[in-house]
């Protein structure tokens, strides 16, 4: 992860150990394609992609997802 502008940012790989067990790279790389997470030089931001995970957790659709503490720290 690094820092910029006092935000953190992080690869899928990291973004997901970051967010816990039941966050994949995959998952995250879809939220870019499909749900506009900003990407820049293969860098997301943790803040925005934990917005997006509580949203599809808490959603209903989908799988049944669990809270993580990483996530939950985060949002």
């Amino acid at each position: 992860m690094i820092t910029i502008q006092g935000r953190e940012w992080g690869t899928p790989a990291e973004l997901a150990a970051a967010l816990g067990s039941d966050v994949t790279e995959g998952m995250i790389r879809r939220w870019r394609d499909r749900k506009g997470l900003t990407t820049v030089a293969g860098y997301s931001p943790l803040d925005e992609t934990a917005r997006i995970e509580r949203d599809a957790r808490l959603s209903g659709r989908g799988r049944p997802r669990r809270v993580d503490v990483g996530a939950a720290l985060v949002a």
